[in-house]
């Protein structure tokens, strides 16, 4: 079967084009600009550096192959002393970023482990979704179409759960206990434990050499981190990436006759502020930061003369029912779950708050159960045919 042609435009094209977004931006918001370049850049980033976190869960579970896991270990540390350097520079700066604190119930776990079922179904975590726009296809559509209406339906239901009687278990923040130094110094010892026990486990140190198709994404993870830093500096919070596609869904839903005084959420003060017009939407920082990671991961590919619309093959109807169903389970239980692994997991752990770490438990927990399910847990063979992810 002939593959379908890449498109192919001039590189300076698409870089001026987003040079010119973020002036008309600039008119409006400077600050609205920043995030637009910040989000552009993660998207150039995670196509050119091939980073991702549920394509390293699927080698690390089915190959042991622990490469890509650590380079995820490594964003995580140089993200946890980013926010330890700008929260000790706020008497210079005076910038305080927010720090995130999620308490503990049962719907945050169902939502982390749902999470992680969608993210091996559908080949790619949240952000990964966005990026993987670079490729084409039907079958991307279908897993950011799950993804909206997963994450808008999480905001539907989210409050309502939450407000069932059930154990609750606070995740205190580590500064308030350990000080800066010391909450700093307990993450990066964490993370060097799981280094260590993945070294015994799979046979593999991070700094053993690796045969070229195994080598880790240090580079991309490095730069990541310098971009999300910069968005912790623009915004004065973590990244986000789940909030900006449910404010989609919402302000789609409301074009198409739904009616947000029947959600609890969306009906309140700060519900209809999010829904005051296509302005409400576009200079939400979420919503750019999503569009510019869109906008930089196709750009990329255009540029590599890759870009294929239509995709690199047909997708049959249960791939297409696999992409689309795996969104709407990490949109739903990433809503449910406060985040993704973007904003639940690394925006926990560099808050210094417990909570992020027990989110990655719970999503692996299970992204390993769906690849069970499979039949593909621990056979490199099968899971190399199913797909890199």
């Amino acid at each position: 079967m002939t593959r379908p042609a890449a498109t192919a435009l001039p590189v300076g094209l698409p870089v001026a084009l987003a040079l010119a977004v973020g002036m008309a931006l600039a008119v409006q918001q400077p600050q609205a600009a920043l995030v637009w370049g910040l989000g552009c850049g993660l998207g150039h980033v995670l196509v050119r550096s091939r980073f991702g976190f549920a394509s390293g869960y699927r080698r690390l579970l089915v190959e042991r192959d622990p490469g890509p896991v650590y380079a995820q270990l490594l964003l995580v540390a140089l993200l946890v002393v980013g926010m330890a350097l700008v929260l000790a520079l706020e008497p210079l700066t005076g910038l305080r970023p927010k720090l995130l604190n999620t308490t503990i119930t049962l719907p945050f776990l169902a939502g982390a482990f749902l999470f992680g079922i969608g993210m091996e179904r559908a080949r790619a975590c949240g952000c990964g979704s966005l990026a993987e726009t670079s490729r084409g296809g039907v079958g991307v559509l279908a897993a950011l179409a799950g993804l909206v209406l997963g994450a808008f339906l999480g905001t539907l239901h989210g409050p309502l759960l939450a407000r069932l009687p059930q154990p609750r278990l606070e995740s205190p923040v580590g500064l308030d206990s350990f000080g800066l130094a010391g909450a700093l110094l307990l993450q990066l010892l964490f993370i060097a434990l799981i280094v260590l026990l993945l070294s015994r486990w799979t046979g593999q140190s991070p700094w053993a050499g690796q045969p070229s198709q195994s080598k880790a994404p240090y580079g991309g993870a490095a730069a990541v981190a310098l971009l999300a830093i910069g968005l912790l500096l623009v915004t004065a919070e973590p990244w986000k990436v789940l909030w900006g596609l449910a404010l989609s869904g919402a302000h789609l839903a409301q074009l198409l006759g739904w009616d947000p005084q029947t959600s609890s959420f969306w009906s309140s003060a700060k519900g209809q502020a999010l829904l005051q017009g296509p302005g409400a939407w576009l200079f939400n920082h979420a919503v750019l930061v999503d569009l510019g990671l869109v906008y930089g991961a196709v750009a990329t590919a255009i540029g590599q003369g890759r870009f294929r619309l239509a995709g690199e093959a047909p997708q049959s109807v249960a791939a297409l029912a696999r992409s689309g169903g795996g969104g709407l389970l990490m949109g739903y239980g990433g809503l449910l779950a406060s985040g993704c692994n973007v904003n639940a997991f690394l925006g926990g752990v560099m808050s210094f708050s417990p909570h992020g770490w027990i989110w990655l438990a719970a999503a692996l927990l299970g992204f390993a159960t769906s690849l069970r399910l499979s039949g593909v847990f621990g056979n490199g063979a099968a899971g190399r045919a199913a797909g890199a992810g």
